[in-house]
């Protein structure tokens, strides 16, 4: 039969009908933290990172809900020191005179001032000896892009050109009168104009001249150097002003110094120089006086004034014959990449070195101030970066009109087109071209071509043997013998 009280009801009977006992809590019910069901960490820490051993010692706990996977250590790069300030730039400008790697050509003579204007060299490599490798590195004659660096030793082709210019110093020498030679080189890319004004400086410095040079004439107008205005006497307009380049003065004084130190020893003064430079009138000397504008450049313009004194004008003590040689002279027919104070474009003819170069080139017979004892002027043109100027064009072309004997007034002679703006600064220089002569250098005769070929079969460049076929091949590749591009197939054919 079915109770009639619930079994709920009977469990309270049997708890009131117990005899009453006392329990006593251990633990106070405070003392119970109060965790989830579901945290794992230690209920008796008081921080959950940090757990107190026996020993005192503070131990990390595990993390149980981070990851468990083991972690590769980042291996640290050893990362090498960067190169040393200017030395990116001496690599790049970096010039190598000898391969110990190339052959040692026998029996080639060395190029002296004896058999400097033979004519039985032409078409032959001649030797340069160390002494002449020394003055030809301080006046920066060497170029990276020409090829020293292949050959055992530096040597050089005797062209036609290098006699006919040997011939004129040989004249200048022997000449009682000042005569000033000048001469303007022109050709194509590769075609040899920056050996030319090295073979110049070479036989300059045989006869003991004095040789200022100029191996890039695009610096003094690409706006990386110092300059100032000049002060004038009175008032100039703007576009009179002229500007000195202290730093480039100063490289300049600087490769004169060093290349012409024995003969600037033994010259004395002719003339007074400015009281405010620290020399003795008495004991100085002409290196005395360029040392002084070498070591700083606030003394450059200054002292570049009193040494072109000293060898443009006559005085009681003679003076040697000077050369001048400027590389890439077309970058000086245009404006320049310098402002003025009211960001005008300075035109390159504003700069006082640039004019005062220019002036000497391209001076009228009645106003030429030849050296003291005469000398040669050497502008070469460059064909690699050569700039656009019309005009410099349009004056290049009247001197290979003059050089055919055409005259001004003939109506084949080269004018200036109609309606074109042509510089003005350029059409000035055209009325002293009367005494300039043009070179145009062109490819290489065969006897050269063979000559300077047969020097790469001795070297071990090329493998194969210079006969009349493969010579023929070798001028037809190189745009009828351009000696650059001879020497880019001398280098890697195999025939």
């Amino acid at each position: 039969m079915s109770l009639s009280v619930c079994a709920d009801c009977l469990s309270r009977l049997r708890v009131l009908n117990r005899p009453k006992t006392t329990y006593t809590v251990p633990i106070a019910a405070t003392t119970f933290p109060r965790v989830s069901s579901f945290h794992s960490s230690s209920a008796a820490a008081k921080n959950n990172v940090l757990v107190k051993s026996k020993k005192g010692v503070k131990v990390i706990p595990p993390k149980h809900r981070g990851s468990q996977s083991a972690k590769m250590k980042k291996k640290v790069r050893e990362r090498p020191k960067p190169p040393a300030i200017g030395e990116r730039r001496a690599q790049r400008h970096r010039i190598v005179l000898s391969n110990t790697n190339a052959l040692e050509v026998p029996g080639m003579e060395d190029w002296s001032k004896e058999n400097m204007v033979d004519v039985q060299n032409a078409g032959h490599v001649l030797g340069l000896d160390g002494a002449l490798l020394d003055k030809l590195r301080d006046c920066k004659a060497f170029k990276t892009t020409q090829n020293w660096s292949l050959f055992r030793r530096p040597a050089t082709l005797i062209r036609s050109e290098t006699i006919k210019i040997g011939q004129e110093m040989q004249d200048i020498n022997r000449s009682q009168d000042t005569k000033t030679v000048r001469q303007l080189i022109t050709g194509e890319r590769a075609s040899g104009k920056s050996i030319l004004g090295l073979q110049a400086m070479c036989m300059a410095f045989m006869n003991d001249w004095l040789v200022l040079n100029v191996p890039e004439a695009q610096e003094f107008i690409n706006n990386t150097s110092s300059y100032a205005p000049l002060k004038q006497e009175g008032t100039q307009p703007q576009s009179e002003q002229l500007y000195i380049q202290p730093h480039l003065t100063q490289a300049l004084l600087t490769r004169a110094l060093h290349s012409n130190e024995a003969v600037l020893k033994t010259l004395k003064f002719n003339h007074e120089f400015p009281k405010h430079l620290p020399l003795k009138q008495g004991t100085a000397t002409l290196k005395d006086l360029v040392q002084l504008g070498a070591n700083d450049h606030t003394f450059a313009w200054p002292v570049w004034q009193a040494f072109w004194r000293e060898i443009s004008e006559p005085g009681a003590k003679p003076r040697p014959p000077v050369l001048i040689v400027v590389d890439g002279v077309d970058h000086w027919m245009g404006p320049s990449k310098y402002r003025s104070a009211e960001y005008e474009i300075v035109h390159a003819h504003q700069l006082t070195l640039v004019r005062q170069f220019l002036g000497l080139f391209f001076s009228k017979p009645g106003e030429s101030r030849p050296f003291a004892n005469g000398g040669a002027l050497l502008f070469s043109t460059t064909g690699s970066n050569s700039p656009a100027y019309p005009t410099f064009s349009l004056l290049i072309n009247q001197l290979r009109a003059r050089a055919q004997n055409l005259d001004a007034s003939a109506p084949e002679f080269p004018l200036p087109a109609p309606y074109s703006k042509p510089d003005a600064h350029v059409l000035e220089l055209m009325s002293g071209t009367g005494d300039v002569e043009l070179i145009d250098l062109k490819s290489l005769s065969v006897a050269e071509s063979k000559g300077y070929m047969e020097y790469f079969v001795r070297s071990g460049l090329l493998r194969a043997k210079i006969t009349e076929s493969s010579l023929a091949e070798l001028r037809g590749l190189s745009g009828g013998g351009v000696v650059g591009e001879l020497a880019k197939l001398g280098r890697r054919a195999r025939l």
